[in-house]
C-alpha cells in the first residue's frame, strides 16, 4: 500500500475517534472553548514545538554516529522529520520509514539503521518515564502502577538485550510470527549496537536530551493551558501529566495512542480540577500541536524525501 493511503487512513481514524469523544461531551461548550482560544500564542507554542523537535534530531545524530553511520546533514534533516509522518503508528513503529529511506538513498544496511530507531524509542521511554516520576510527588501512590510498567519495559528491554540467550529466544518468536518476520535480520545485529548505543556517556547524554525534549514540549503545553485561561496547573505538575498520558497511550499499542492519550490527559486535568468540557478541549488542542502538527511536518519532509514513492514492496526485510 502507497504510504499516502496509509497517512489517509491514519488521519481519517483519527478524525473519527476525535469525533466519538466529541459525541460525548458538550460540543458547544468544548467549540466556544476553542473559540476563546488566545491565537497570540500559536506562533510561540509552534516555535517551543518545533524546537523540541531540533533537540531530539540533536539525539539522532549523535546515535547515527555513535553507530558509524554518516549522512549529509540536509538529507539527514529531512530523513529525521520524515518519520513524523507515521508517528500515528503504533509505539512509533512507523517511523522504521527511516531506515527503508536510508537503504535506498545511501544504502546503510537495515541491519545498521533499524536498531538506532529502535534505541530512539528506548530512550523515549526512559526520558518520558523520568519526567512521569513527578507523578509521584504530584498524584501519590495512584500513579505508582505507569511507573512500574514503564520501569518494568525498560529491565525487559535490558535483559532482551544483555542476555544472548533471551534475545536468541525473541528472534525465533519474531521468525514465527508473519508480522515480525521482516525484521529478524535487521536485529540480528541489534545487540552490539544496544550494547554500544547504551554505554554510560551516550546513554547519559541521550537521556538527558530526551528530559529537555520533554521539558521544552511541557511549555509550550504550559502556554495551551494559558491560552484556554488556565492558570491552576504547575509547570512540572503539567509536564508530569502530560508525560503519564503519553505513557499510556504507548502502553494500549493503539496507533498514536489515539482517544487513549487523550482521554487519560483529558481525566488527569480533570482531577486537577480543571472543567471536563474545558479539559477535552485543553486534550485535544495540546495533541494538535504535539501529534498532527507533527505529522504534517513529517509529511512535507516525506514528500521532500521522496519518500512517499516507497510502497510495501521496498519495506524492511
Amino acid at each position: 500500500m502507497n504510504l499516502t493511503k496509509k497517512l489517509i487512513i491514519f488521519t481519517i481514524a483519527g478524525i473519527g475517534i476525535y469525533s466519538i469523544i466529541l459525541l460525548f461531551s458538550d460540543i458547544s461548550v468544548v467549540y466556544e472553548k476553542f473559540r476563546s482560544f488566545k491565537v497570540e500564542y500559536v506562533p510561540i507554542i509552534l516555535a517551543l514545538v518545533f524546537s523540541s523537535w531540533c533537540v531530539l534530531y540533536i539525539r539522532w545524530v549523535l546515535l547515527l554516529k555513535n553507530s558509524q553511520i554518516k549522512i549529509p546533514t540536509k538529507s539527514n534533516f529531512l530523513i529525521y522529520f520524515a518519520g513524523f509522518a507515521l508517528a500515528i503508528t503504533p509505539a512509533k513503529s512507523g517511523e522504521l520509514i527511516k531506515s527503508v529511506i536510508l537503504k535506498e538513498k545511501f544504502n546503510i544496511p537495515h541491519s545498521q539503521s533499524v536498531p538506532v530507531i529502535l534505541m530512539e524509542r528506548f530512550y523515549d521511554v526512559i526520558g518520558t518515564l523520568g519526567i512521569s516520576l513527578l507523578g509521584l510527588w504530584f498524584f501519590g501512590l495512584k500513579s505508582l502502577p505507569v511507573v512500574i510498567i514503564g520501569a518494568a519495559i525498560i529491565a525487559m528491554f535490558f535483559c532482551a538485550i544483555y542476555s544472548t540467550r533471551v534475545f536468541n529466544t525473541f528472534l525465533q518468536l519474531f521468525n514465527k510470527l508473519n508480522f515480525f518476520q521482516k525484521l529478524v535480520t535487521p536485529l540480528m545485529s541489534l545487540q552490539e549496537i544496544v550494547k554500544k548505543s547504551s554505554k554510560s556517556k551516550i546513554a547519559l547524554v541521550s537521556t538527558t536530551l530526551t528530559v529537555v525534549y520533554r521539558l521544552i514540549e511541557a511549555f509550550a503545553i504550559y502556554l495551551v493551558l494559558l491560552g484556554f485561561n488556565v492558570d491552576i496547573i504547575q509547570y512540572l505538575n503539567l509536564a508530569a501529566t502530560y508525560s503519564f498520558s503519553i505513557i499510556i497511550g504507548n502502553i494500549s499499542f493503539i496507533p498514536g495512542g489515539l482517544g487513549v492519550t487523550e482521554g487519560s490527559l483529558t481525566g488527569l486535568l480533570s482531577i486537577q480540577g480543571v472543567e471536563i468540557s474545558t479539559a477535552i478541549g485543553l486534550a485535544l488542542m495540546i495533541r494538535l500541536f504535539t501529534l498532527w502538527y507533527g505529522v504534517i511536518v513529517g509529511f512535507v519532509c516525506l514528500r521532500l524525501a521522496n519518500g512517499l514513492a516507497i510502497n510495501d514492496s521496498k519495506s524492511i526485510d
